[in-house]
């Protein structure tokens, strides 16, 4: 059991026999006849479902008892999802249900916790943060004043963020795993010609796969 106060952004909780991510955590100060109290945004491991919760900072939470396994993310046929043990080489295929919303993050040769119970994998720990190419950007939202525009993108591996209007097709982002928020562009080094001619082929060919 760990307590309320104990808590850190990515743990694992099972409430109610739900795998539960801990996405954003604030601890308070106690004020007057209220004691201090712990915040949480947290994350349902199997729907993707965001909820908060708030409570004392004294109260215990059951922490999920998985076994993590370095992990490489291959590729995917479908629904399912493969990888590999960094370790054992040993491959393994699940369903697209075991990751929730970590599934919209994957890239191929991404390295991974892929955490188990028992024998059965429940699902993946990704790194805090990724890299990732951007396939193509919406116009600007209507309505936004100007010093909080941005536009909507889809990534090279299907999701949907949130990026700022300098942001092009195929600019290389990165992205916070638990929030699906932006962070950054990632200034590449000059390519060699007709590198670029390449990668947007690559581009359009990943994103006909999601149409």
């Amino acid at each position: 059991m760990i307590s309320a106060m104990d808590l850190n952004k990515g743990d694992m909780l099972k409430l109610e026999e739900n795998l539960c991510l801990v996405v954003e955590v604030s601890h308070g100060v106690a004020a007057g006849r209220v004691g201090a109290m712990t915040r949480m945004k947290l994350r349902n491991i199997k729907t993707g479902a965001s909820f908060e919760k708030s409570c004392k900072q004294d109260e215990k939470f059951e922490e999920a008892d998985l076994v993590k396994r370095r992990s490489e993310y291959l590729y995917k046929e479908g629904e399912k999802f493969s990888f590999m043990d960094s370790e054992t080489y040993e491959q393994f295929t699940v369903d697209k249900s075991c990751l929730g919303k970590a599934a919209e993050y994957l890239t191929e040769g991404l390295a991974v916790y892929t955490l188990c119970s028992g024998e059965e994998m429940v699902s993946v720990q990704l790194p805090a943060a990724i890299n990732v190419r951007v396939l193509s950007t919406m116009p600007p939202m209507k309505g936004e004043k100007s010093g909080n525009m941005g536009k909507q993108a889809v990534l090279e591996t299907g999701a949907e963020i949130m990026v700022p209007l300098f942001i092009k097709d195929s600019d290389l982002i990165k992205i916070d795993t638990l929030t699906g928020e932006y962070i950054e562009r990632i200034l590449e080094k000059k390519e060699k010609p007709g590198s670029e001619d390449k990668k947007q082929d690559t581009l359009k060919k990943t994103l006909q796969s999601y149409l």
